[in-house]
């Protein structure tokens, strides 16, 4: 039987599957991959656009394309390249070699988790930030975990 119910486990292996995704995307850019292929796939694998609803506020996403809940916003954000986002140059391509999660916690309710955490990104040109975190991640009819509910914004600062 398909596991139904969230764990601390899984909580902890979805987690750094999307910061090691991240990673991967600008990798597959800097190798003249097939970014947007790459990344597409990692929507369907690992959000719930085809078959449910996403809510995604990016970090950086702002006026009308505040909120993404289209596969394309979403793929537009992550790679850039969309004439209907003007705006978005590619968050995940920068590259990132290094993301990794702290300071989280969650709720788990069946089969969803509901998690806050803090994410660091490490540039290639060895920048570094960080960001706030809200997740919602699901257990899908196929069994698969994926997320519906990805906001992002920066610390607060005085």
């Amino acid at each position: 039987m398909e596991q139904k119910t969230f764990t601390s486990e899984m909580v902890e292996a979805t987690l750094q599957l999307w910061c090691d995704n991240v990673v991967a995307v600008g990798k597959v850019h800097v190798e003249n991959g097939n970014v947007e292929e790459f990344a597409n796939q990692l929507l369907t694998d690992n959000y719930d656009y085809d078959k449910g609803k996403v809510l995604f506020k990016p970090t950086l996403a702002f006026g009308q394309h505040t909120f993404r809940p289209t596969k394309e916003g979403a793929l537009a954000y992550f790679i850039g390249g969309n004439s209907n986002f003007p705006d978005d140059k590619g968050f995940k391509l920068k590259p990132w070699v290094k993301v990794w999660y702290n300071k989280f916690d969650y709720i788990l309710h069946n089969d969803i988790a509901v998690v806050q955490c803090n994410i660091h990104f490490i540039g290639a040109d060895d920048s570094h930030i960080f960001v706030n975190k809200s997740f919602v991640f699901k257990i899908c009819e196929d069994g698969k975990t994926r997320i519906i509910l990805h906001q992002s914004s920066l610390p607060y600062s005085r």
